[in-house]
């Protein structure tokens, strides 16, 4: 019977989404050759594992509650993801930077360096890419925008480019939050259907106890 309420595995799925999604899985996006996409997957599945738990399966819940749940859910868990990659963007272009052989780095100036970038990369964004920020972030990933690097220290221009191309971010942004819904799906629809295994289950056993003791009272 239908009317199960949605409301707790909703609630249990938003926060250990977002947990997941602002520690984890902001950094899977980054891993090479989108390796990332297989932890969406697997932390997918956590997520719909905890929401069918906490669920009532006393009463079956509806198709339809049961698939906004699991699009609210996925999609917290994936802005959070993306929304944490991009805020991190000026820290993870200094450290490129920091990296980069081309870039003149004095001896003890490395802090006083760091603290130019910084300020030269948010400067940079806002114009380049208004109105820099996470937006600016998402302009520049998704065209394949670089950035060129001029500061007091370096004496020429140094490009640096985005660590993926516009076509790999593209495809690694929708198919994670393609496999969050289905691996949440793939848990949160059990809520749906009634436990034909679980009853079959218990019949059998009935049956069986109820043969044992017809022999032994023959």
């Amino acid at each position: 019977m239908q009317g199960g309420s949605i409301l707790v595995p909703t609630i249990v799925g938003l926060i250990v989404a977002s947990v997941l999604g602002y520690t984890l899985l902001s950094y899977a996006l980054s891993l090479i050759a989108m390796l990332g996409l297989f932890f969406f997957m697997l932390f997918g599945l956590i997520i719909g594992a905890a929401m069918y738990r906490s669920a009532d399966k006393s009463q079956l819940v509806s198709r339809s509650k049961a698939m906004t749940a699991t699009v609210l859910v996925s999609l917290v868990c994936w802005s959070i993801a993306v929304t944490k990659e991009a805020a991190d963007y000026p820290e993870d272009f200094v450290r490129a930077a920091i990296e980069n052989k081309q870039v003149h780095k004095p001896r003890g100036k490395v802090d006083e360096i760091r603290a130019e970038l910084h300020a030269f990369i948010t400067e940079y964004m806002k114009t380049e890419y208004p109105p820099g920020g996470m937006i600016g972030y998402f302009k520049m990933v998704a065209t394949g925008g670089a950035v060129e690097l001029k500061i007091s220290s370096q004496l020429n221009p140094v490009t640096i480019k985005p660590r993926v191309s516009p076509w790999v971010w593209w495809i690694r942004v929708l198919a994670s939050v393609v496999l969050l819904n289905v691996s949440i799906w793939s848990q949160v629809s059990l809520l749906t259907k009634p436990p034909k295994a679980r009853t079959a289950g218990r019949v059998e056993d009935v049956d069986d106890e109820e043969e044992s003791d017809t022999e032994n009272g023959a």
